[in-house]
């Protein structure tokens, strides 16, 4: 993304193989370069010399003692082809490998190659000293290149340095391997978006191959349109003519390491330079440039760290950090963010502090993105950008202010709603058994998800809680359940969930082990009320009113549900005793059918008791009238004795102390849901 300064490069005539100049690194702050390097041709050629050429030669690295290298590039380069050239050398004897090359082909045909290695590593360590470049022989390679006067070889080091008694500046490092020739090639380099803050100390050094003494024509190297020269060493018509700035030395023969103070060629507040070489005659390869500017800028950038999507959302959260790297000076704060979702603006944002040179600011925002988008999109972050994609603040390089990253929603697969299940706990053992096993296929029948139950919403959708025997789920009767089924995708993680009911039903009056007793009516004994049964059982059960009861003559039209009996209120049966079939419907789910019986009485109070102990007429039994109130009272009318509601044949003859009463006759008088009975009994015991 850091492409600091906005570089255009144009070729008049563009040659196949060439690699064009353009800029390789670049370094903010308080940096300077410095080029060491020689030749191996042991003089200039074209002169009808003897064609020989070295395989060594040494150049001397003598830094100030302050600097503090940050970057070191080899470069060497010769007459021949990439098959022919020595791209294995040796510096100071360590072996180095070309980890990048160029190659190009002259005016004449023939070829010319470049290596290049980063010994930023082995420089840093070495230091200052005299360094060695061997063990590059072209020897069996330059005799072709000899008659035209194109034989040549010779190594390079650049030096990018640290010093903090330098100014801040933008130090550029530009490579390629571009021929410039009588045949009109040239190389013209734009460098725009500069803000020239000083020109003091401003300089653009070369390394070019080729470069010879003895041809001067048509030869310039302008600085924005300003011919550049350096006399004696490098005169304008020649400046590129097998010099090296650094060490004075004239006889740096078929190559040129050379700089120039270009300070007076450029102004305060310059946005722009320009770089143009050309040659009447000469042939020259340019391998690197590099400009060195006083130019203060901030340089904002912006990565996209992480983008976090969430299952079932098209809200996005994105992580992102602005950068100054690369700027000479702060990057103030509210500088504009811009994210674009396929180029549509759907949020935007800005820094919260001034970022300081080589600083940076974390920020994150959440963007809702529209359905219209699909659910696959390049989200971009774009920094110093309000949102037209205008700029707000000037940069060394307005180019690379965007980062993007490729985003997918995830959504949780497909679901279906189980069916309910709804079973009956015929066996009246308090509980049903379910087996959920069948609700995992009628959820999903995909083979790419995985399918688990839960008892609560909340568990379900965090995937807790897992129903682990869920072919052996026990519910208690009478109840109904909610049971969550979650579904997950098992590639990403993402579930959606559904749900269904299981329902324990029970059935109402299993407590009943005998038949519901009712008598005939006292003054219509040939008929019976059978709503009595709606009374009755309210007494043993509070739950009568979930339920509903029908009438029937046999079980088998209980069962079906058919010729139910209308007249309850005043039945008569064929007979006495008489069974009737009550069909009892919950009103709810939770209730399953039941036939219960009701036997209906011909009633007759009892005359006597005997309470003994020995089991018959122990008591005072009419349980069968269900009565409501009962009194005896002795033969002189006192009341001696008092029951309420539930009287079965609790009366065995004592008072309401307890007391036993003597033999004889009693009165009763008690009361039922519709009549009232009066009579006597005799109290019965046995002399002792």
């Amino acid at each position: 993304m850091i492409k600091i300064l906005r570089l255009l490069i144009f070729f008049s005539c563009f040659l196949a193989y060439s690699q064009p100049v353009k800029l390789f690194k670049q370094y903010t702050g308080r940096y300077d370069f410095f080029m060491i390097g020689n030749t191996m041709n042991s003089g200039p050629n074209g002169t009808g010399a003897q064609c020989t050429i070295l395989t060594q030669s040494s150049a001397l690295l003598n830094l100030n003692a302050n600097a503090n290298i940050q970057a070191a590039f080899l470069y060497w380069s010769g007459s021949g082809t990439l098959a022919e050239a020595d791209l294995n050398v040796k510096l100071n004897g360590t072996h180095i490998t070309a980890q990048k090359t160029f190659t190009t082909i002259g005016p004449t045909g023939l070829e010319f190659f470049g290596a290049f290695a980063d010994v930023t590593t082995f420089v840093k360590a070495t230091g200052n000293v005299n360094y060695t470049l061997s063990d590059l022989d072209l020897t069996n390679v330059i005799p072709p290149h000899c008659p035209t006067g194109s034989n040549y070889a010779g190594w390079s080091i650049v030096v990018i340095y640290e010093d903090l008694v330098l100014p801040n500046r933008v130090v550029s490092v530009y490579e390629g391997f571009q021929i410039v020739d009588h045949t009109g090639q040239n190389v013209t380099i734009a460098l725009n978006g500069l803000n020239v803050t000083n020109v003091n100390n401003a300089k653009v050094g070369f390394l070019a191959w080729e470069g010879d003494e003895n041809i001067a024509v048509a030869e310039e190297l302008r600085i924005n349109g300003k011919i550049v020269s350096n006399p004696p060493l490098n005169p304008a018509n020649n400046v590129f003519n097998s010099t090296n700035t650094y060490t004075a030395a004239a006889n740096l023969w078929n190559m040129d390491i050379d700089y120039f103070q270009v300070g007076s060629f450029i102004s305060l507040g310059d946005t722009s330079m320009t770089v143009h070489i050309k040659t009447g005659q000469d042939l020259i390869i340019v391998n690197n440039i590099l400009v060195a500017l006083s130019s203060l800028f901030a340089d904002a950038t912006i990565n996209v760290d992480k983008i976090d999507v969430a299952c079932n959302s098209r809200e996005i959260k994105v992580n992102y950090t602005v950068y100054n790297t690369n700027g000479t000076t702060q990057l103030v704060k509210n500088v504009p963010i811009a994210f674009y979702a396929d180029d549509v603006l759907v949020g935007s944002s800005t820094t919260k502090s001034n970022i300081p040179i080589n600083g940076s600011e974390i920020g994150t925002i959440t963007l809702t993105i529209p359905e219209s988008f699909g659910d696959n999109f390049t989200i971009k972050a774009s920094v110093d950008d309000d949102g037209d994609v205008t700029s707000t603040v000037v940069e060394i390089d307005e180019t690379n202010n965007t980062d993007t990253e490729n985003v997918t929603l995830i959504f949780g697969p497909e679901v279906n709603k189980p069916s309910d299940i709804i079973v009956c706990d015929r066996d009246e053992q308090g509980f049903v058994i379910f087996d959920l096993t069948s609700k995992q296929f009628e959820a999903s029948t995909s083979n790419n998800v995985n399918i688990s139950f839960h008892e609560s919403q909340e568990e379900a959708e965090s995937g807790t809680g897992k129903i682990q025997d869920f072919d052996y789920f026990e519910l208690k009767s009478h109840t109904s359940k909610t049971i969550w089924v979650r579904v997950e995708d098992k590639i990403t993680g993402c579930a959606n969930t559904t749900s269904f009911k299981i329902t324990a039903r029970m059935k109402p009056f299993t407590e009943l082990k005998e038949p519901l007793m009712i008598c005939n009516f006292k003054n219509n004994p040939l008929a019976a009320n059978l709503s009595l049964a709606y009374l009755l059982l309210p007494r043993m059960f509070p739950y009568v009113d979930e339920v509903e009861l029908k009438f029937y003559e046999t079980e088998a039209d209980a069962e079906a549900e058919i010729n139910e009996i209308t007249n309850i209120n005043n039945y008569q049966p064929p007979r006495f005793p008489y069974i009737i079939y009550i069909k009892a419907k919950g009103k709810t789910k939770l209730w399953c059918d039941n036939i219960i019986h009701l036997q209906l009485n011909d009633c007759v109070v009892p005359k006597g008791i005997s309470p003994n102990g020995d089991g018959l007429n122990d008591g005072f039994d009419i349980e069968i009238f269900n009565p409501t109130e009962v009194k005896i009272f002795n033969r002189y009318g006192m009341e001696v004795y008092h029951h309420g509601e539930g009287y079965t044949d609790q009366w065995k003859g004592q008072d309401k102390n307890t007391r036993e009463l003597p033999s004889g006759t009693y009165f009763y008088h008690f009361k039922t849901l519709f009549d009232t009975y009066v009579g006597y009994v005799h109290l019965i015991k046995e002399v002792r």
